[in-house]
């Protein structure tokens, strides 16, 4: 029961991982730039705006990803792995 609870974990983190990639954050990661550098520069009004959009296109992809049944499907098959490793 041990192996199959394991088989079934492993399984649902890829999945999950999987899921995250596809709908969530995707490869946002690779042209995000530092903001440390705008920052310094000045500029009130047009850094603030564009931090809202950056918050907004954030807020979509948390949005995107939670509606997800990849997402849900692996939670619940970490959720069942972890309910069989007690059995």
């Amino acid at each position: 029961m041990q192996s199959i609870a394991d088989k079934v974990f492993m399984g649902s983190l890829i999945l999950l991982m999987i899921s995250v990639v596809i709908s969530g954050i995707g490869f946002q990661f690779l042209n995000g730039r530092s903001q440390d550098s705008d920052e310094t520069e000045g500029e009130a009004g047009g850094n603030s705006s564009r931090k809202r959009a950056m918050m907004e296109k954030q807020d979509k992809s948390l949005r995107r990803l939670g509606r997800s049944y990849l997402l849900w499907i692996s939670l619940a098959g970490i959720v069942i792995s972890i309910v069989l490793s007690y059995l």
